[in-house]
């Protein structure tokens, strides 16, 4: 609810209205400006992090484009758009044990529940 909703029918009235109808856009465009700002430092954090793994090239892709899809729902949501929830991503690592697997597990674990949203 908005306080044009409780405004009186009349001139003065529907100036108020534009000026209250302009402040809430600006508001909106700035809300977008700085969800945007921020999704792409977390963007260039995950990047970061996944340059300092050798190898992994398909894991690599799967993790970009989760990233993604939840920074994009952050920025439907900045801008007031509704958005339904997001599946939790799932993953299985498969190998040897010895080989890493667990290390990479809590990596991928920490970039994209305390980095990205």
């Amino acid at each position: 609810m908005t306080p044009l909703n409780h405004l009186s029918p009349g001139p003065r009235s529907e100036e108020l209205c534009k000026l209250l109808q302009w402040h809430l856009e600006e508001q909106r465009k700035r809300k977008a400006l700085e969800a945007c700002s921020k999704t792409k430092a977390k963007m260039d954090e995950l990047e970061d992090a996944l340059s300092n793994v050798v190898g992994l090239h398909d894991l690599k892709i799967q993790l970009r484009k989760w990233a993604k899809g939840m920074l994009l729902d952050e920025r439907r949501r900045a801008l007031g758009m509704k958005v339904g929830l997001r599946r939790p991503p799932h993953m299985a690592f498969l190998g040897s044990p010895g080989t890493g697997i667990g290390l990479f597990d809590c990596f991928c674990i920490i970039m994209l529940f305390h980095h990205i949203p």
